[in-house]
C-alpha cells in the first residue's frame, strides 16, 4: 500500500462531481477509508435500496433530515444523527423534506468510484437503463435490492 499522507482542506475544498458531491479523502489517500460530502436537494429520491458486498458506510447528517431505510425499516435522521451500514445490509436513503440536507459519508474507498460511476451513468437524457444500472452495481460487488413481494 502506498504511504498515506496527512492533509487539510479549507472549507469547500476537495474534488467535486455530480450534483453536490465533494470528495474530502480520495480513494487511495486515506488507507482503509474515504470521505465525501453530499448535498441532498429537497424532495430528493436517493438511490434505490441496495447492498454492498465489499463496502462499509457511515453517514453523519450535517444539515436537514434524511430518511434512511435499513433492512426494510425507515428511520428519520435529523442533523447530528449517525448511521453505520456494514457490508451486506440492504439500505437506501432520501430527503423527503422541502428543505435541503447535507450528509458526510465515511466509507470503504471504492464506494466513491461507485457513486461517481452512478452519476456518470445518470448524466444522459432521462432515467438510466435499469440493466445498465444493475451491471454497474455488479461491477462494484453491489446489487440493487429487490423489494419483498407479498
Amino acid at each position: 500500500m502506498a504511504a498515506v499522507s496527512a492533509h487539510a482542506l479549507a472549507p469547500g475544498g476537495g474534488r467535486s462531481f455530480g450534483p453536490g458531491i465533494n470528495v474530502k479523502v480520495e480513494l487511495g489517500d486515506g488507507g482503509d477509508f474515504a470521505m465525501f460530502e453530499s448535498a441532498l436537494p429537497p424532495s430528493f429520491d436517493g438511490p434505490p435500496p441496495h447492498v454492498h458486498r465489499v463496502y462499509d458506510e457511515a453517514f453523519y447528517v450535517l444539515d436537514g433530515s434524511v430518511a434512511f431505510t435499513l433492512d426494510g425499516q425507515t428511520r428519520d435522521c435529523p442533523a447530528g444523527s449517525c448511521v453505520f451500514i456494514p457490508r451486506g445490509v440492504p439500505h437506501g436513503f432520501d430527503n423527503p423534506a422541502d428543505m435541503p440536507a447535507k450528509i458526510l459519508v465515511i466509507t470503504t474507498p471504492g464506494a466513491i468510484q461507485l457513486v461517481e460511476d452512478i452519476y456518470t451513468l445518470m448524466g444522459g437524457d432521462g432515467p438510466p437503463d435499469p440493466e445498465a444500472m444493475a451491471a454497474l452495481y455488479a461491477r462494484h460487488d453491489s446489487e440493487i435490492a429487490v423489494a419483498n413481494r407479498s
